[in-house]
């Protein structure tokens, strides 16, 4: 057998029918391999940053191992970015780069290039993968393929990266002379009964117990389903982080919000930040992001408890006084649902104190005139159905989206996360497509969209049912925004007369034949998505004010609760007294 095709026959057992790449000469016989494979799909990208972000996309919305491809050296480097996502998103991505042949390396371990497209991509990928190696010699084939998928899925999930040269994927392979490998035992040994039981017994002692949950939950996984029962079980208050939005819908009883130190929910910043005496967070990074420059004024009065399965996240802790689980969350909820069986827990008025708190700020943000944007985005949430997988790209429109998109039922809202990515939103709703070949959504500000705008000829080759969202403000409206606040209005590099411009988007995607449709108010965007098929490519070009912004937000030397626009002082006395 041709080592090549062993490396299909592999990744198809693995329950994976579609693949993300780009062709080149030193991935050609992969490819090659792929294409003339029975069960398995080859999609081509038009850059290498596309077929990475798809495969994450696929990965975020399935958190099953999804498989993308480059050829060497300007490929490889361009798979980077993807690979840096996965890493820091926790997503499950097998990556396979081609490479110069073996034969053709001189041994000079100081020449700048063994020899044309080789760039040592292993030495380069290694801070921002699991496991990544390259691999030398045919009988290494079937080893470091197992234990790539073992690696990428054990633990704390995330991307590995094979290198493969040409003369390796091209030799004679024989499976049954090759080694195997063995996973190593778990020496991690915890008792999970107790632990739960400590755990339950520091809710039921807390007068103002909360949850947080975080990324590491994967949306319609095992995990989630129990972490939903446990959440109805307790019936305490829930807040997420921003990547972790959508795995409470949006009315539910216990959703206070997504905590953001700067543009989070005002009630969920309030509550966890001021007015809880207990966080118990489920697989949440805890990040300055979430708790503010100085994580040691986070929720001074309250006992935090982490349970995460990363040690590393662990060692950043908020409170020297935390009590930490380094563990499989999954497990622990179950010994928790186990002794919720005969336990009752009743914060009724706890619960009831948190509503008071959230249904006048909620009020509040939804009247103030700042934001009009999220209006539209109040808008989108009912143009898609209740299983849509929605990617959004990074800036402005992230905020608006996290703030107000109503996820409902089984949807998926999936950010680049901790990488932060413009670019991502559009490849990562292909890959999403292929989760289940359901209409996706991609929702893009006019920056971001720019970064993989060539991708739009995927969506034309194959008719994916994927439509796009620009929220064009005709500028990094983000960046604006903070060169108002701190550069004295100076738009270096965000605005046309600081050198930044935009295209007539709604034309470009006719130039990709790709129908298109523009929105310049609330009224004219409803009355656009009535009229888009979301059984075929489409791209709706929104219209929004240069000086449009992304409110509430906290301002440098406030605590995280106290956002702009301010709330009146009485109300907020008020709300600091319950």
């Amino acid at each position: 057998m041709k080592a090549s095709d062993f490396m299909v026959s592999f990744i198809k057992k693995q329950g994976i029918k579609d693949i993300f790449g780009y062709q080149g000469t030193m991935i050609a016989h992969f490819v090659d391999s792929v294409c003339k494979a029975e069960g398995i799909e080859n999609h081509m990208c038009y850059n290498e940053q596309g077929a990475a972000f798809a495969a994450v996309g696929l990965a975020k919305s399935t958190g099953k191992t999804a498989v993308a491809y480059s050829t060497s050296g300007p490929g490889a480097i361009n798979l980077m970015n993807g690979i840096a996502d996965a890493y820091y998103d926790s997503a499950p991505v097998v990556f396979i780069t081609g490479q110069l042949n073996e034969y053709e390396y001189t041994g000079i371990k100081e020449l700048r290039q063994q020899g044309f497209q080789e760039t040592d991509i292993v030495s380069m990928v290694k801070p921002i993968s699991k496991y990544a190696v390259h691999i030398k010699d045919v009988q290494d084939i079937k080893y470091q393929f197992e234990k790539a998928f073992y690696i990428a899925n054990e633990g704390r999930k995330g991307p590995v990266v094979l290198d493969i040269p040409m003369n390796v994927q091209r030799e004679d392979f024989d499976e049954n002379s090759s080694r195997g490998f063995t996973p190593p035992k778990d020496k991690v040994l915890i008792n999970y009964e107790m632990a739960a039981s400590h755990i339950l017994q520091s809710v039921e002692n807390a007068e103002k117990p909360i949850i947080l949950l975080g990324n590491g939950i994967v949306k319609g996984s095992s995990f989630h389903r129990d972490v939903m029962t446990l959440v109805e079980k307790l019936n305490i208050p829930v807040i997420t982080s921003l990547p972790a939005r959508h795995l409470l819908p949006y009315d539910h009883n216990l959703n206070f919000g997504y905590i953001g130190a700067a543009y989070g929910h005002r009630y969920a910043n309030i509550i966890s930040h001021k007015k809880c005496d207990l966080i118990l967070s489920l697989a949440c990074s805890f990040c300055r992001r979430q708790t503010g420059g100085k994580s040691e004024n986070f929720a001074k009065n309250a006992k935090i408890i982490r349970v995460d399965i990363d040690r590393d996240e662990l060692l950043r802790s908020v409170h020297s006084d935390e009590t930490q689980y380094c563990c499989d969350g999954e497990k622990l909820i179950k010994a928790m649902l186990k002794i919720l069986r005969n336990k009752n827990i009743d914060k009724t008025s706890w619960l009831e104190v948190c509503k008071r708190i959230r249904e006048p700020l909620a009020e509040f943000d939804k009247n103030s005139p700042e934001r009009q944007p999220n209006k539209l985005v109040e808008a989108l949430s009912s143009f898609t159905d209740e299983d849509t997988v929605v990617c959004c790209d990074v800036g402005q429109h992230q905020l608006w989206m996290a703030q107000s998109y109503k996820v409902r039922g089984n949807q998926r809202l999936l950010f680049s996360g901790g990488h932060g990515a413009m670019g991502f939103a559009l490849p990562g709703a292909i890959g999403a497509y292929y989760k289940d070949k359901k209409p996706t959504v991609a929702v893009c500000g006019d920056g971001a969209f720019q970064m993989n705008i060539q991708e739009l000829q995927w969506l034309k080759r194959e008719n994916l049912p994927v439509t796009v969202i620009v929220l064009n403000n005709q500028s990094l409206g983000l960046i604006q925004q903070q060169q108002d606040d701190f550069f004295e209005g100076k738009h270096f590099g965000s605005t046309s007369e600081g050198g930044y411009d935009t295209p007539c988007f709604k034309e470009v995607a006719k130039a990709y034949g790709i129908p298109a449709y523009s929105a310049y108010s609330l009224e004219e965007l409803k009355e656009v998505l009535g009229k888009v098929d979301k059984t075929s490519p489409a791209l709706v070009e929104v219209h929004l004010d240069i000086k449009s912004k992304a409110y509430p937000k906290t301002y440098f030397g406030e605590e995280m609760y106290n956002q702009k626009p301010y709330i009146d002082k009485s109300l907020m006395e008020e709300i600091l007294a319950y």
